[in-house]
C-alpha cells in the first residue's frame, strides 16, 4: 500500500494538470460564437450555461499582454491530457450512477457507492480546477484581477436575471395549464 507521502509525490502534479487543462477548455469554450451549436450547446439548442467553476472565463476581456497569453497557453497545454482525464472520470461516474439508479432492481448500496465515486471524481476535477485558476490568477496583474472580479460580478448578475426570467415563464405555463 502507498504510503501518505508517495501519493502526495504523484497526486499534486495530477492535480496541477487537470486544473490547467479545465482552464483551456473553458477558455475555448468561452471563445465559441454565440448561436452556433457546439460543445456548449445544451438541451434544445440552448447554451449549456458556464463550464464547472465558471472561472477566469472573460480572459479575452482582460486586456493580456503577449507574455501572460503565452503563459496561460502554456499552462493550458501542459494541463491538457490530466484534464480530459478528469473529466472522462466525471462522465463515467455520471453514467454509472445513472445506470445504477435506473436499474430493474433497486440497489441502494449500489446506488451511494457509485454516488460516492462520483463525488470524488468531481471533487478531484474541483482540486485540478482551482490549481489551474491560480496559477493563471497569479499572471494577471492587480488592475486584471480587479476587472476580472468586475466581469465574474457582471456574469453573476446576468445568471439571475436569466433564473429570474425562467421562473417566471415557467410560472406563466403553469398558470395556462
Amino acid at each position: 500500500m502507498p504510503t501518505k507521502m508517495t501519493m502526495t509525490r504523484w497526486l499534486v502534479p495530477v492535480v496541477v494538470m487537470v486544473a490547467l487543462g479545465t482552464l483551456v477548455v473553458a477558455d475555448a469554450a468561452s471563445a465559441q460564437p454565440r448561436g452556433e451549436r457546439g460543445a456548449r450547446a445544451g438541451r434544445m439548442g440552448r447554451g449549456g450555461g458556464s463550464p464547472p467553476g465558471g472561472q477566469l472565463m472573460h480572459l479575452r476581456a482582460l486586456d493580456l499582454s503577449e507574455v501572460q497569453q503565452e503563459q496561460i497557453r502554456s499552462i493550458h497545454e501542459q494541463s491538457g491530457e490530466a484534464t480530459r482525464a478528469a473529466d472522462e472520470q466525471v462522465r463515467v461516474a455520471r453514467l454509472a450512477l445513472q445506470d445504477a439508479v435506473t436499474a430493474d432492481v433497486v440497489n441502494e448500496y449500489a446506488i451511494r457507492a457509485v454516488a460516492n465515486e462520483l463525488g470524488i471524481a468531481e471533487g478531484d476535477a474541483a482540486v485540478l480546477r482551482a490549481y489551474l485558476h491560480a496559477q493563471v490568477w497569479q499572471l494577471l496583474t492587480p488592475e486584471q484581477q480587479v476587472a476580472s472580479g468586475e466581469a465574474e460580478a457582471e456574469l453573476e448578475r446576468r445568471r439571475g436575471q436569466r433564473r429570474q426570467r425562467m421562473g417566471e415563464r415557467r410560472e406563466l405555463r403553469q398558470q395556462r395549464r
